[in-house]
């Protein structure tokens, strides 16, 4: 049997690797197909579309991106899009501003809370990258503020934390409409994680495509389960690593044993959606 992994993030938004440190993961990994799916950015997709060999894996398009629902930051991924679909890159672009504002106004919490860290550091660290927390919290871990990454997390910028500033989000319908009318189709993002499980009664009337399945935080019963789910609101599936390249985030590329014919699902599905205006 084939298999895929269509969850993975390179040091274009969140990831430690670079894209070619991924691409050459993915050929060692002996999976058919992949996607890269940073956070509001194409610029790792792109990257490693230019240095496909004909032999490589199948390359597909992919993002992540999150919408709020109620207080909730859901992720939604998109696949299978046009990646030169203008109304979908204006929108990529906005966020990749509010995400470099809303990295300012972290360091300006910060630096209110006695913490010494200059905000072109925190951009040195991201080197161009969309910037995002694990940025933030690699700058600090790197100037010895805080004794490791995750503690960076745990005492100023988690959820919780005194310096946190929540992310200006998508409306999901809005999201949902944008990747169908560029061709694509959207799923919902380690449904497991934080419950998010809940939200996909709401998404699927809105016309969300599928729930991702596998997931290195899922569990064989959490997995059979989110698949009964898929079934009763017929959605497709979809799995992945989520690989960030962080001890302890995530799982490694192809660790997930997802079957090629999820691929094939969502491109049956994404045709509906071509050429849409």
């Amino acid at each position: 049997m084939s298999y895929i992994d269509l969850h993975m993030h390179t040091d274009y938004s969140d990831g430690a690797c670079t894209a070619d440190e991924v691409l050459e993961m993915v050929r060692a990994s002996g999976i058919s197909a992949f996607s890269i799916t940073d956070h509001d950015t194409l610029d790792g997709y792109r990257h490693a579309r230019a240095a496909i060999k004909p032999d490589d894996p199948e390359l597909i398009t992919g993002v992540e991106l999150s919408v709020l629902i109620n207080e909730d930051d859901v992720h939604v991924l998109a696949y299978l899009f046009d990646p030169d679909d203008k109304p979908l890159n204006e929108a990529l672009e906005m966020f990749q501003r509010k995400r470099h504002v809303r990295g300012q106004q972290i360091v300006e919490k910060l630096r209110e809370l006695g913490v010494d860290v200059a905000f072109d550091a925190v951009t040195e660290t991201a080197d161009g990258s969309v910037i995002g927390r694990p940025h933030v919290a690699e700058t600090l871990h790197r100037l010895n503020k805080v004794g490791s990454y995750q503690e960076a997390f745990d005492k100023f910028i988690g959820r919780r934390g005194p310096a946190y500033v929540p992310k200006v989000l998508l409306a999901p319908q809005d999201a949902i409409d944008m990747v169908h009318n560029a061709g694509g189709v959207t799923i919902l993002a380690h449904p497991i994680i934080d419950d998010m499980a809940k939200h996909i009664p709401l998404l699927s009337e809105m016309g969300l495509d599928g729930i991702e399945v596998r997931h290195s935080n899922h569990s064989a019963e959490q997995t059979a389960r989110l698949e009964r789910i898929a079934a009763r609101n017929r959605l497709v599936v979809s799995g992945g690593s989520d690989f960030h390249g962080r001890e302890g985030r995530h799982g490694a590329i192809g660790s997930q044993r997802v079957p090629a014919l999820y691929l094939q699902e969502l491109k049956q599905r994404a045709m509906q959606y071509r050429g849409r205006t």
